[in-house]
Order: C-alpha cells, then structure tokens, then sequence
C-alpha cells in the first residue's frame, strides 16, 4: 500500500469498496462545505520555520492523561468498520497498537469490546460514548469497558441528531445480520444515520446534567469530543473533563460549521491547562500536525485515512498510515526548527 500521497490512497480505498461503504466514508452534510473547509483550514495555515538549530535528534513523544506516548497521533473513532474490512475494529486496534497509537472505538463499532481490548498491547484504547436514553444501559456499558481495561471515555455531544447527508442518503448500505451495531442496546443490525426513519429524533440526549453524572460514575477519566466554542469548552472542564476534542464531527452533520483550525488555538487559550485539548477535522499531513500543535492542541486524531487503510491493507494497513504521518510530522519538525513538540508554539504560524 502506498500511503505517501493520501489523494491516490482514497481513490485506491474507493475502488476496492462497495459504493455504499464509500458513500458513508466520505459523507459530509449538506453541501459537504465544511468537510473541504475542514482541509483547506490547515492547508491554509503557513509555518514560519526557525533555522540555525541542531535538529539531528527529534522528540515526537507526549504525554496524554499521564500516559507518556511515542507520537501525539491517535486514531479518530469511526464507525462500521466491517464495511470496509472484515476483520473490522480488530484490526483498526491492531494496526493501531504496532504504531502506538491510542485507538479511541466507537460505539458503533462491529466488534465486541472484548476482542478489540485483546489486541491493546501497551497501547491505549479509549472508548467513544453517544449517551443513550437508558442510563442502566449506559452504566452496564461502562463496567464492561473498565473490565476490558479501556482508559478513558469519550463522550460525542455534537450529534443529539442526525445531520443530513445526500451523498449517504443516495447510497444506503443494505442492513445485514452480519454486520451488527454489536456494542449498542440490543445489537441492532448496521445502519446509518443519514436514512428518513432517523431524521429529527433526539438519538444521544446529553446534556451539562449527563456529563457531570458521568464524571462522577465513570471510573476512567471523560474526555467531551465535539467543542468549537471556548464557552463551551471551559464549561466541559468545569463539570469535571479531562480533556476536550475540538471537532465538528468531520463535517458530516452540521454544515458550515468554523473549521477546526480555526477554533482550537482560542478554545486552547482560553483552557490554559484545566483541560488537555486535541483536534480531528481534515488532517492529512505531517505539516497539519505541527500547526494543530502550535496552535495549542496536545495530539491530533486522524479519521478517514485511517479507514482508507484498513480498505487497502487491513491492520497493516492503518500501521501504515500512522507510520506515514510520524515520518511528516518529524520532517516537518526538522524543517522547522522544532527539536520536541514542546517547541511547537504559535509564534511557529504566521499572523491570519
């Protein structure tokens, strides 16, 4: 598989899936603005690089919730990944745990939380949570994950309903029994959101009142994915998160939303260390890891290449694609000046 150039890796993951698997892959809402703003938002970003420095040994390493970690790259949670793979987030965990990446699963993953737990090593696997209705199911799901070691919950709070997506909508995947939504009540068979039964319905109903109850019951640390205000952002660190991911859902449910690139810088500022802050949305390059990381964010999370992966090569697969992205941010980091990610500051960028 060849990983250097993520535009000929989709088209390649393109042809080898179902149209419909592809479909759900790619979805943006709407217009899919904000899945190409999402991009462009780095892109548009310019570094301004120091010169005159020893940069013979660079230092990727970091350290998220205590935990020290080889690089500040994690695998984004990602649903259905039987779509693409069949060994689904089996091998996602695995690719994951042979970079050292922590794997952040969804909840609506194809795999039991405890064969994906088998395949950990010494890297971290967190757990991406959408609060149900039924806070007993929730709390059985919870124990489930402490037993299986999980380290940490993520709870998605930017998608109380489905967005809208005529590019998904267009392709629905056929539900099979084999392909079951097995770690949510009831193990419903695999369908997306972006189909009419689902239009409207309050889905995941989270609110400050579910989140500070979380935080009290969960034994592992609650980090809030989904922030792109610093209001927000403060608040979340009030009621008790560890840390906050600022993303807009990779722009698949509400469109037009601020970038990521644009909202993490102020959101980091204004957390000043009561939280650590991380960032997912359109990174695609070594070069947008280092601007995430001066603007402010600790470590990035990487979304669709990671599936573009496992469709070519499975566990492998997403290796190499995490293994792509450490070699461009450490060149990115040689070519900056920039010896260890504690010398990523903003004064790296250039004034907007």
């Amino acid at each position: 598989m060849d990983s250097v150039d993520f535009d000929a890796l989709e088209h390649q993951a393109r042809a080898k899936m179902p149209a419909a698997s592809f479909a759900f892959c790619a979805a943006g809402a709407d217009d899919e603005i904000s899945v190409a703003e999402n991009i462009s938002g780095w892109r548009n970003l310019r570094l301004r690089p120091r010169v005159l420095r020893d940069v013979e040994d660079i230092d990727t390493s970091v350290t998220l919730l205590g935990q020290k970690l080889p690089t500040p790259i994690m695998v984004a949670p990602t649903g259905r990944h039987k779509l693409f793979n069949r060994e689904g987030e089996a091998a996602t965990a695995r690719g994951a745990a042979a970079a050292g990446a922590p794997y952040v699963m969804a909840s609506n993953s194809n795999i039991l939380i405890e064969d994906v737990a088998a395949e950990r090593k010494t890297a971290p696997q967190w757990f991406q949570l959408y609060y149900w209705p039924n806070r007993a199911e929730v709390e059985a799901l919870i124990d489930r994950l402490a037993a299986a070691g999980f380290g940490a919950l993520v709870l998605t709070v930017d998608a109380p309903v489905a967005g809208w997506s005529p590019r998904a909508a267009r392709e629905q995947h056929e539900p099979s029994p084999d392909i079951l939504n097995i770690n949510m009540p009831g193990s419903p068979m695999a369908r997306t959101a972006y189909h009419p039964d689902f239009a409207g319905k309050v889905m995941f109903p989270a609110t400050w009142r579910e989140l500070e109850w979380l935080v009290k019951r969960s034994p592992m640390p609650v980090l809030v994915k989904g922030v792109l205000r610093t209001d927000d952002a403060v608040a979340c660190a009030e009621h008790g998160a560890r840390a906050i991911i600022v993303s807009n859902h990779g722009g698949r449910h509400l469109d037009t939303t601020v970038t990521t690139a644009a909202a993490v810088g102020e959101i980091a500022a204004a957390l000043s260390g009561q939280a650590e802050v991380y960032v997912d949305g359109g990174i695609r390059r070594g070069t947008d890891i280092l601007k995430a990381l001066a603007l402010g964010a600790r470590a990035v999370l990487i979304g669709r290449p990671i599936i573009w992966g496992l469709t070519m090569n499975g566990a492998d697969g997403v290796r190499d694609v995490l293994e792509h992205l450490r070699v461009e941010l450490v060149r990115a980091m040689q070519l900056t000046g920039t010896r260890s990610l504690a010398e990523a500051m903003p004064d790296l960028l250039a004034p907007n």
